[in-house]
């Protein structure tokens, strides 16, 4: 099936990378999305509703598939100036057979796009980083069902909010998952990233029911629940120690 382009010169200055993504993926669509912006280039390729996959192509002309890209493209998505085109029926390409080697007259990254092995990372316990992110936002809806709210509902509305910096905790994605205080995620993006993204979801919780007179108390008791965590953890929530002030809009330890 030959590749048609749906959308052509878009610029990044008027158009909003993530949410074009979503609702392309929102309309099952087959295709891919090419960002080209201030010496950056990927492409996403979207297969109806499962994750995207994205491929980035460095100054050397090597289009590689690296953890952390669609962090990366969006990031370089909000930079005015970038040029976004969707392709519609264009598919992930098969690796190339070793030993090909591609002439300079030949298409770089449209056509056929070599996957290389993904770059090593910092070795990180994801086991305790998980377990902590269920501690944090379990300690959070015990306050927010304390106010007799409905911590999931507003958990949902947070997630899509912060979907456009956070892709994984978009739950039209379903790369997240919470229950029951148990984290899980299908793909992993950055641990800074996680962190950042689990934090702010619940920040935005905590301030938009905070709002009356009664709000202090529930940053109070938010403040609480998230200390007793903190104290029954080995390692006092990890990574997350440095938002909890920040989610609770009070002093927590």
């Amino acid at each position: 099936m030959v590749a048609l382009k749906r959308f052509e010169s878009l610029n990044t200055s008027f158009v909003n990378l993530a949410a074009l993504l979503r609702y392309l993926r929102e309309q099952s669509f087959f295709g891919s999305i090419h960002l080209a912006a201030n010496q950056y280039e990927a492409e996403i390729f979207l297969n109806g509703a499962t994750a995207p996959v994205v491929f980035e192509l460095d100054q050397a002309g090597v289009a590689t598939e690296v953890a952390g890209a669609i962090e990366r493209v969006l990031v370089h998505g909000r930079e005015p100036g970038g040029i976004v085109t969707v392709y519609e029926g264009k598919t992930v390409p098969a690796p190339l057979p070793a030993p090909l080697i591609q002439s300079e007259s030949e298409p770089s990254f449209a056509d056929q796009i070599p996957v290389s092995e993904p770059e090593p990372i910092e070795q990180i316990d994801w086991q305790a980083l998980l377990s902590s992110g269920g501690e944090i936002v379990a300690a959070v809806e015990r306050a927010v069902n304390s106010v007799e709210a409905d911590f999931a509902s507003h958990f949902r509305i947070a997630a899509i909010a912060v979907g456009d910096d956070y892709p994984f905790m978009d739950p039209t994605i379903g790369e997240f998952r919470y229950e029951s205080g148990v984290v899980t995620l299908a793909r992993r993006p950055t641990p800074n990233v996680f962190v950042s993204g689990v934090s702010d979801c619940l920040r935005r919780i905590i301030n938009k029911l905070a709002i009356d007179k009664d709000g202090q108390r529930l940053r109070e008791r938010v403040a609480v629940e998230l200390a007793v965590a903190a104290r029954m953890k080995p390692n006092g929530l990890g990574q997350f120690k440095a938002q909890l002030d920040r989610i609770a809009g009070t002093r927590v330890l």
